[in-house]
């Protein structure tokens, strides 16, 4: 199922943005410092790639063709795209709290700082539901054919909705902020 193996190695990508940004909460936490370069960078893969490109793939793609293949609506689908809306209300509060801190606003690190957490908590408990229980229920009813036309879709909608580049631009992104905050 290459479809539904690309959204999984999206979702490792994204997981470790996560721990990326766990380590900026810390020292939000701990002393009001936040670079806020790495921090646009995280806020625009969350905005860009999870939102426009992956969360679009699931909903305008995957999902359809799941309820075309039988499986309801109501139930797995419909909390994925309930947790879709949820977490856009949460980079909403992130965004908003960052614009407080960048304008020296110091006193919201602590609400940004528990915002994040609170985003990474949802994203993570999504990201594992779906692995574990949305996407086998595809897996278990796509056929080669159906696997073929979605892998195929998935990759024309991240052109449409991020462009040529941008997707190898965040990779090297993960890769910077990760020699600097993890390894």
């Amino acid at each position: 199922m290459k479809a539904i193996e690309q959204l999984k190695n999206e979702h490792e990508g994204i997981k470790i943005v996560f721990r990326i940004l766990r380590k900026m909460c810390d020292s939000l936490k701990s002393d009001n410092h936040l670079d806020a370069g790495h921090f646009e960078g995280i806020l625009e893969f969350f905005q860009i790639f999870v939102d426009k490109c992956h969360h679009g793939k699931e909903e305008d793609l995957l999902f359809p063709a799941m309820v075309q293949a039988g499986i309801p609506e109501q139930g797995p689908i419909e909390a994925m795209l309930s947790e879709h809306v949820t977490g856009r209300g949460h980079i909403k509060t992130i965004s908003q709290a960052f614009t407080r801190f960048k304008s020296g606003d110091t006193a919201v690190a602590g609400a940004l700082a528990h915002e994040c957490e609170q985003y990474i908590s949802l994203m993570l408990d999504h990201i594992y539901k779906e692995n574990n229980i949305l996407y086998p229920m595809g897996e278990s009813r796509f056929s080669q054919d159906i696997d073929e036309k979605l892998f195929q879709d998935f990759e024309t909608l991240e052109q449409e909705r991020i462009g040529k580049g941008k997707h190898e631009a965040f990779h090297e992104m993960i890769n910077q902020l990760n020699d600097i905050y993890i390894e």
